[in-house]
């Protein structure tokens, strides 16, 4: 595997605020890694900061190197589609903006044909599961190398979050994409990713890989201060 992205000693403040306080991590192309933590445990920083979008009270320091001028898309967690626009014009406008990548606004409809169903509703009418998978439809176009979401799970009934989860590892596969994953609940972290990174307070308190389905109570319990960063032997 190649390096995709390498950050080192990011730190991101909010006036006195530290939300994230020094981390360095490489992703490798094609892997799939969470960061997992608590609320304002630093997570949704990182990512903004990853993908150019901190606002602009925000300051941030550090090293973020992207190598083959790999293209970044991101998730957020919030205002991620346009409540007033159909799906297609959702999806027009963001090929627009991305600049006609490989991918289309067919391959959407493809991956995600609940979609393609719904392709004339507006988007505030869509369910929490539609929506995003409208805003990661609209991430993809454009082709980036790497997506970044942000707790993509949250809200979501079981089912949609499973057949989330089918899509995105059939995505990585098509698209040979790398993956960022920012997640509070450690439920499905085994079906997103196969390493993890543990955020405490703007801090990596333990990095993780292989088998993420054994370590997601010890997972859990060094997010909310419950363990140490000792690795389990």
């Amino acid at each position: 595997m190649t390096t995709l992205l390498a950050i080192q000693d990011l730190r991101v403040s909010f006036g006195a605020i530290h939300a994230v306080r020094g981390i360095s991590l490489v992703i490798e192309t094609g892997s799939a890694t969470a960061i997992v933590g608590t609320n304002g445990a630093g997570k949704s920083s990182t990512l903004l900061a990853l993908a150019g979008a901190l606002p602009s009270s925000a300051r941030w320091s550090g090293a973020i190197e992207v190598f083959a001028n790999a293209k970044i898309s991101m998730v957020p967690e919030r205002d991620k589609i346009f409540s007033l626009l159909t799906v297609t014009e959702n999806l027009i406008a963001a090929d627009r903006e991305r600049s006609h990548g490989r991918v289309g606004i067919d391959d959407v409809y493809g991956w995600f044909p609940r979609l393609a169903e719904r392709r004339a509703s507006l988007g505030g009418n869509l369910s929490g599961g539609e929506q995003q998978m409208l805003a990661i439809g609209m991430a993809l176009l454009g082709s980036p190398a790497l997506l970044l979401l942000d707790e993509p799970t949250l809200g979501l009934a079981v089912p949609i979050i499973e057949q989330l989860c089918e899509t995105l590892a059939r995505l990585r596969k098509e698209l040979n994409l790398t993956v960022l994953c920012a997640e509070a609940e450690v439920h499905w972290l085994d079906k997103f990713a196969e390493s993890a990174v543990v955020l405490a307070r703007g801090n990596i308190v333990e990095s993780l890989s292989g088998d993420l389905a054994a370590h997601k109570e010890r997972v859990r319990n060094l997010a909310l201060g419950l363990a140490t960063n000792e690795l389990v032997s």
